[in-house]
C-alpha cells in the first residue's frame, strides 16, 4: 500500500508571482482535497463505487470521474454525490481578514490551517509555517523521486510503457509521468486503477464512455493495461 500524503502540507506554498500560476495552483489544490474527502467518505460508509453508482443512479464511471482530481467537476453533481452519504459541503469567502459563509451550517466554518495541524507544529517546536515548510519539502523530495522513477519505466523497452506510449502518443513522458504520479496518491486501491485508467483514455475520442456500450471491449482493454501498469510501479516502489 503506497503512503497516502498529507495534502494539507500544500497549504502555505508559494508556487508562483504569476495570478494565473496561483489560480492553477489554487483549483489543483481544492481538486485534491475535496476528491481525497470524499473518496474518504464514501470508504467509511462501506460503500464501493458500484454500489454509490446504484444510490446515485449513474454508471461507475460517472463515481469514478467525480473522485478523480484530474477532472472538473460541476458543483451540482458533487452535492448530489455527499448528499447522498450524509454529508454537506461547508463553503465560506475568505478576502484579508473577513469571512464570508456560504453554506447552509452555521455552526461551522472552513478554517485556513486545521486544529490538528498546529498541534502537530507545536508538538515539534515549530510554527505552523515552519512545520508546513518542512513537510513541504520532505513531500516534494518524495515526489520528485517518483516522477523520476516513472519517466524511468515509460522510457524503457517494457511491453507494458511500450503500450502505455502508443496509446498516449500525443503525450510527453513528463506529462504522462505527472498524471500517472497523482493516481498513485490515491489511498484505495480501486480508485487508483480507475484513475490510472482514465489517464490511458484521454487520448480517446470517447474517453468517457461507460460500461455496455458499443466501447465496451476497449474499456476492459484498459482496464488490464492500467492493472499492468500499477504491478509494474508497484515493483519498482517496493
Amino acid at each position: 500500500m503506497m503512503k497516502k500524503p498529507n495534502f494539507q502540507a500544500w497549504l502555505q506554498q508559494q508556487i508562483s508571482d504569476d495570478s494565473e500560476v496561483i489560480l492553477a495552483g489554487k483549483l489543483e489544490y481544492l481538486r485534491l482535497y475535496l476528491t481525497d474527502a470524499m473518496r474518504e467518505i464514501r470508504n467509511k460508509s462501506g460503500l464501493t463505487q458500484a454500489q454509490l453508482a446504484e444510490k446515485l443512479g449513474v454508471k461507475q464511471a460517472a463515481v469514478s470521474k467525480l473522485e478523480s482530481p484530474l477532472k472538473e467537476h460541476e458543483l451540482e453533481s458533487v452535492l448530489h454525490y455527499l448528499h447522498t452519504l450524509g454529508a454537506d459541503l461547508l463553503v465560506a469567502v475568505k478576502q484579508g481578514d473577513d469571512l464570508y459563509q456560504a453554506s447552509d451550517n452555521e455552526g461551522l466554518l472552513l478554517v485556513d490551517v486545521p486544529d490538528v495541524v498546529a498541534q502537530k507544529a507545536s508538538a515539534a517546536n515549530m510554527t505552523v509555517r515552519e512545520y508546513v515548510s518542512a513537510a513541504i519539502a520532505k513531500f516534494s523530495s518524495e515526489n520528485n523521486a517518483m516522477r523520476t522513477d516513472l519517466v524511468k519505466l515509460l522510457k524503457s523497452d517494457d511491453l507494458v510503457a511500450v503500450k502505455v506510449r502508443e496509446r498516449l502518443s500525443t503525450k510527453t513522458i513528463t506529462d504522462i509521468a505527472t498524471e500517472l504520479e497523482k493516481c498513485l496518491l490515491l489511498a484505495d486501491e480501486e480508485d487508483r486503477l480507475f484513475a490510472v485508467k482514465n489517464v490511458l483514455a484521454s487520448n480517446l475520442a470517447v474517453a468517457e464512455t461507460n460500461r455496455g456500450t458499443s466501447n465496451e471491449i476497449d474499456e476492459i482493454e484498459l482496464l488490464y493495461l492500467a492493472e499492468e501498469l500499477l504491478v509494474k510501479i508497484e515493483i519498482i516502489f517496493k
